[in-house]
């Protein structure tokens, strides 16, 4: 796990719907697992390269608000 509180989160969110895109594969609801994965590709995305969005997420709210 990492120190990063949105990586956290978004890794709880990650394992949730792994679980439910499964349920979803074995009721061959179609619709449902591609938008659980869609979802779980993206929180997958913000585990790994939390503190880089933060980084640029802060950034560019700076040369913004600045």
């Amino acid at each position: 796990m990492t120190s990063n509180l949105i990586s956290q989160i978004g890794f709880i969110v990650l394992l949730i719907m792994v679980v439910r895109a499964l349920i979803s594969y074995t009721k061959e609801d179609w619709g449902q697992f591609f938008s659980g994965l869609v979802l779980g590709l993206f929180c997958l995305i913000v585990v790994f390269f939390g503190p880089q969005l933060e980084q640029l997420a802060r950034a560019l709210g700076n040369s913004i608000f600045s």
